[in-house]
């Protein structure tokens, strides 16, 4: 993990949807746009993310905003759980790609995470904005991951 302040890219030049005009029961709330660093960091900030939707023979961005969000609140490690992780190794940024290539897999039909948003997601990474947990075997296979 970078000990250096992220860097902020330059500003997004798009509209985004303001959340407070969405109707509550669509969670796709506006199509468009790029996936500029500038961009991304200004929909996240706006509680929107970006997943492609098919139109015709097109995949535009569409700008998500899930309702109700997924939000953990809090975490409760069971004793038991906790002696099962001591099997397992956890990093943060040390294989933001792999993390990226593994959440991909499985879903070629479909998929979200494409090449377009896996290149957009480490720019973000390389500014200092994306980050990613690993969780690997003692074996050093990796198992687990977010970014």
């Amino acid at each position: 993990m970078s000990l250096h302040p992220p860097v902020e890219p330059p500003p997004n030049q798009w509209y985004l949807p303001d959340l407070a005009l969405a109707p509550d029961d669509e969670d796709l709330v506006g199509v468009g746009a790029d996936l500029e660093p500038g961009t991304l960091l200004a929909a996240y900030r706006s509680g929107l993310f970006p997943m492609h939707v098919n139109i015709d023979d097109e995949r535009p961005v569409g700008w998500w905003s899930p309702n109700p969000r997924a939000v953990i609140d809090s975490v409760y490690i069971s004793r038991s759980l906790r002696r099962s992780l001591k099997r397992f190794q956890v990093t943060v940024d040390t294989d933001f790609s792999a993390v990226m290539a593994a959440c991909a897999r499985g879903h070629e039909d479909g998929q979200w995470i494409d090449d377009e948003i896996t290149h957009a997601f480490h720019r973000l990474f390389d500014l200092g904005w994306a980050h990613s947990v690993e969780v690997r075997t003692s074996e050093g296979e990796l198992v687990g991951g977010l970014y």
